[in-house]
This record gives C-alpha cells, sequence and structure tokens, in this order.
C-alpha cells in the first residue's frame, strides 16, 4: 500500500525548492570521459586521470565515468544516463576492437548531444575522425585541429580571456600557462564563439605572431559544445588555472551556466 505524506511545507523545503526551481542542481553532473585509443604522444590514461581529479573539485559537484571501450558503451540507453560528455580519444591502428566505433555508436553520439547532452573536445581529440573527414563529428565539436593544425615546440604562453561568456566569466582572465602545445591554425566552424586564446610569438618556431584561439563554444542542435585545445600532458594540466577553465566549461556544457565560488 502506498503511504502519502501530507506533511505542511517546512521554510526550508519551500527554500529548496525554490532553489532548484532557478536551475541549482540537486544532485551532482554526471559525466562520461569518452577515451581508450590516442596517438603515442598523447597518453590517455594519463590525461583522463587528470581529468578525473580535476572533476573532484568542488566535492559533490560532478560524478565522473570513464569508458575506455567505446564501440560497447557508445550506445543511445548508456550516453542518456549522463549530462556531459567528455572526448578524450583519437582512433589509432593500434586501438584494441573495443575501441572502434561503429556506425552505430557514431549515430548515438551525435544524437544524444543534438538532443541536449553536453559535449567536451580535451586536446587532440578535436584531431578524430579527419582523414578521412567525418563532417558532421567536425560540425559537432566546432572544428579544431582537424588536417591544417600545427604547433611549435611546446613552451609556456599566457593565456587571455577574449570575451564575456559564462565560462570567461567565472575564470581566470589571464594566466600564465606552463609548458603546453599551442595549438595554430585551428578550424573554427561558423558560429564558433572564441573565449580564451593565447599570443603564438612569431619569434619562436612557426610563430604565427598571431592571438590564437584555445578555448571556444558552439552549440549543436539542443547541445552546447566546449571545445578547449590545451592540455597536452599532465603536467599542463596541473596548472591550476587551466583546470578552472576546464572545470567551468564541463559545468556549462552540462547545465548552461558556471555557479559562482569563491
Amino acid at each position: 500500500m502506498r503511504i502519502h505524506n501530507f506533511a505542511k511545507p517546512t521554510l526550508l523545503t519551500l527554500a529548496l525548492n525554490l532553489t532548484f526551481g532557478l536551475g541549482l542542481r540537486a544532485e551532482p553532473i554526471k559525466a562520461l570521459i569518452i577515451t581508450g585509443d590516442n596517438i603515442s604522444v598523447h597518453d590517455w590514461k594519463a590525461s583522463t586521470a587528470s581529468i578525473q581529479q580535476i572533476l573532484k573539485s568542488p566535492k559533490g559537484r560532478f560524478q565522473v565515468d570513464v569508458t575506455a571501450t567505446p564501440a560497447t558503451d557508445l550506445t543511445d540507453a548508456n550516453l542518456a544516463k549522463y549530462d556531459v560528455l567528455i572526448l578524450n580519444y583519437f582512433p589509432t591502428a593500434q586501438g584494441g576492437p573495443d575501441t572502434k566505433w561503429s556506425q552505430a555508436n557514431k549515430d548515438a553520439l551525435l544524437k544524444a548531444v543534438k538532443s541536449g547532452k553536453g559535449l567536451v573536445s580535451h586536446h587532440f581529440a578535436s584531431a578524430a575522425f579527419a582523414r578521412p573527414n567525418w563532417e558532421e563529428f567536425e560540425k559537432m565539436i566546432a572544428g579544431g585541429w582537424r588536417t591544417q593544425g600545427f604547433h611549435g615546440p611546446a613552451h609556456e604562453f599566457r593565456v587571455k580571456k577574449a570575451g564575456s561568456h559564462p565560462i570567461s566569466d567565472a575564470s581566470p582572465a589571464s594566466f600564465p600557462h606552463p609548458t603546453d602545445e599551442l595549438y595554430s591554425n585551428n578550424l573554427l566552424t561558423p558560429g564558433s564563439v572564441i573565449i580564451a586564446t593565447a599570443y603564438c610569438d612569431p619569434k619562436l618556431p612557426k610563430g604565427t605572431g598571431k592571438d590564437e584561439a584555445v578555448i571556444w563554444v558552439h552549440q549543436y542542435g539542443s547541445g552546447r559544445v566546449y571545445n578547449n585545445v590545451l592540455g597536452h600532458d599532465s603536467s599542463a594540466m596541473a596548472d591550476t588555472a587551466y583546470q578552472a577553465w576546464f572545470r567551468n566549461g564541463v559545468e556549462w556544457a552540462a547545465t548552461g551556466a558556471v555557479k559562482a565560488r569563491n
């Protein structure tokens, strides 16, 4: 027999209902890191561990799962469990069969993001499926390295906010970033909004003399997309300012907002 509780709401209950009605979540943001393969210079296991560590803060805000077997886990039913999907993946000939995306896997991911799941593209994930080019994937992730990107030797550089956005407004406006790859000549799909850049010094090898886009956002169907091409390795990802930008990007992709923090 079902028991109904008709107790009068307390002030606390009313306050909680109002708070959640204004868009703050009662449950943690559920994130899925999609990984399992990458080129040899990109240690996907180490970078995945770094992403997990970044999303441990603030405590209880994120609930993170990892799949290194996308062939099994990129399904409509599984992706429906998550608020945001984080790509840390590039397919190689060395990847096992469980890392290979079938057409059904690809369709499930496109459908999930188009229907409103958030998407985060980490570093070299923006080069995935470019040879030959999967055009719909390129549209979904809002471009990036693809086939025309390049970088010089890893070095220290300054990252700076490029415009007002919930992510950039909640993140350090300018910060010296430790040794990392500065991707240049990134492809930005129409409608992409650049929110952070880094100057590519022409005095250095392959320097362009331009402020290169390093973080930008986009919309794919109903899904919010955050593309961050920084973070070559765990050392670069240990930068606390980078971590704030990444964490805020994940939160925005999932919810459309970034909660103010002290």
